[in-house]
This record gives C-alpha cells, structure tokens and sequence, in this order.
C-alpha cells in the first residue's frame, strides 16, 4: 500500500501531522517508508497511489512509441510480453460473471488475460475496449521491462531520462517525440519559426532528438585510415590483429542481432576464413549478440547460420550501422 500524503508541519514541537484518512489508515500498523514526492507525482492528488500502476506508460506523448514494432522487440518480442501477461492473476474484462480458469487471448501484438467465459464471448472479436486493453498492457510491459533492465526495485516508478536512456541504449532516439526528448534534456522543444523573419535575426538551434543523436553516436570513434601503411611495402609483411577496446564496448552496448534484447557479448566472427586454430577475428569484425545465441552459435555454426542468417550478413548490416550513426569514423 502507497499513499501521497501533505503533511502538517509542526516547527515548534519538531512534530508532522499526517491526515491518511480511513482508505490509507491501515497502512500505519507498523513502521512505514517516508520518501519525498518525485518530480513526476506532483500533478497528482494527496491519497493512495497504486501499487504497480506506472504513470509514464500512461503519459500519452509517449503511445506511439510504446506501439512501434521496434520497441517491442527490444523489449523482449510478443513471446515476452505473453508471458507477462500470463503472470496476471484476474480477468481484464469487466463483467457479472467470471470463470475461475483463465487463459490469456492473443490479440494483434499484444495479449489480454481473460477467465475462460470471457475468452469464449470475446475471442475472434475486435472493438475499442479490447484495443484500449491491448494498448495499455503492452505499454505497462514495456515499461516494466525498462524498470527491470535497470534492476530497479518493484513500485519504482519509471522516469522519463530513464525511458530515453532505454531507448538510446536500443538505438530507439529516433522514435522518441521532440517534446519528450527536450524534456529530458530539460531544453525548450525544438519549433519553427513562422513569418517573415530577417536572416541576420536567424540562429540555427538543434532539435532536442538531434541532440540526444549526437550524444547517442559518440560512444565509439575508432578506426583511422594509412594509405599507405608500412607493412604493405614489406615482402613478407607481418600480419597484426587490430584490437580497440572502445569498440567491443560500442558493440556490446547494441541489442542482439537475433533477438534484440540487450546484448552481452561482442562476438568475434568464426568461420568464413575467421577464428582459426590460435588466431581470432579483427575486433572490428564483430556483432553484438546475448549470451544465449553467442554459445549456440559456438555450439554449432552451421545450425545457427541456417536460422539466424550468414554471420557476414549480420556483421555487414551492422557495421554499417555503426558508420551511419557515427560510431565509427
């Protein structure tokens, strides 16, 4: 039990009055946690707060981006948000009657748990209140996955700079809305000036998405260029394996290049005249990929390239990625 409460400060005695009311009493049975109130509370009510309910899922500058193909799939893909759908507990249909079974419907990207009387009415049928369902449990998924990424405690509320910093870390800014990403640079929103204006009176300002881009593609500026190195004027030149520590950091920073969630590895390429017996792949020849994948794919290559695609494939795609966002340059 939560409670937003406004205290009775009583200098002279170095006492605080608090007035829970009769919903929030039981809650002083014992000792109770005080914190102050976070920034995003204080549009709020003085009252009881809910206990799981994140009010960012619900902000709505941020829809868009919680329905977006991209973001569901760092986030662990439909597969994961089933299963925490499947953790609920009650039916989310409103209704007399509800069966003490419950199974949960796919519905489009999302999932909606229901009692087993309610899965018979609703299923194969789409109306707005499925689809607010739907919406609303995808957005509290993604954003519970967020908080648990960060390994914040349960009831933390999410904040908007975490979010963002989410979506960075997943190569997601460019989804994030201009207004969201200029508040949490705490910057005006980027706007356009309309009218006749002089051109001495113009000052070039830079969108608040377009910073937080910059900032984004700076974590790794690593490769320089000689065209004429002097090992290639040698006849039997001595080969060096190029190592960058910055760089396996920018590539373990991205998300899995098979599942999308957060990857754990920077896996160095083998085969394809890579990885031989004593030697290992240029760091550069790397992508990043989840604990999971990186030992099924040394457990066998061969079964892994034929699900998961050429690791040539992936590492072209990836690599360039990394030149377009600036990480490499």
């Amino acid at each position: 039990m939560r409670g937003l409460l406004t205290p009775i400060i009583v200098r002279e005695l170095g006492q605080v009055i608090l007035r829970p009311g009769a919903e929030l009493l039981p809650m002083f049975g014992s000792r109770v946690l005080v914190s102050t109130e976070p920034r995003e509370f204080n549009e709020l009510p003085s009252g009881p707060l809910p206990a799981a309910d994140q009010l960012i899922a619900n902000d709505p500058r941020f829809q868009l981006f919680y329905q977006h193909e991209k973001v569901l799939r760092a986030a662990g893909g439909t597969a994961a948000l089933t299963g925490w759908v499947e953790r609920m507990t009650s039916c989310q249909w409103d209704g007399d009657y509800h069966d003490r079974n419950m199974t949960t419907l796919s519905y489009g990207t999302s999932a909606i748990r229901l009692c087993w009387h309610h899965d018979h009415t609703l299923r194969e049928q789409s109306t707005p209140k499925l689809d607010a369902i739907a919406r609303a449990n995808r957005a509290a998924f993604i954003v519970d996955h967020v908080r648990s990424h960060f390994l914040l405690p349960e009831g933390h509320q999410l904040t908007l700079p975490e979010l963002c910093w989410w979506a960075v870390l997943h190569d997601l800014f460019d989804l994030l809305p201009e207004t969201v990403a200029a508040a949490s640079l705490r910057v005006k929103p980027h706007t356009v000036p309309t009218g006749t204006t002089k051109e001495a009176d113009i000052t070039h300002t830079p969108a608040a998405r377009e910073i937080v881009q910059q900032k984004a593609t700076k974590a790794a500026k690593v490769l320089k260029i000689d065209p004429e190195p002097p090992q290639a004027f040698m006849k039997i030149p001595k080969r060096h394996r190029w190592e960058n520590a910055k760089y396996l950091q920018w590539v373990k920073s991205r998300p899995c290049v098979c599942c999308g969630v957060s990857a754990d590895d920077p896996h160095h390429i083998i085969g394809h005249g890579q990885g031989g017996m004593a030697t290992k792949a240029h760091d550069l020849l790397t992508i990043p990929l989840c604990r999971r994948h990186h030992d099924e794919l040394h457990l066998d290559m061969v079964a892994w390239e034929q699900e998961y695609g050429s690791q040539v494939d992936l590492w072209y795609a990836f690599f360039d990625l990394s030149v377009a966002l600036g990480a490499i340059a």
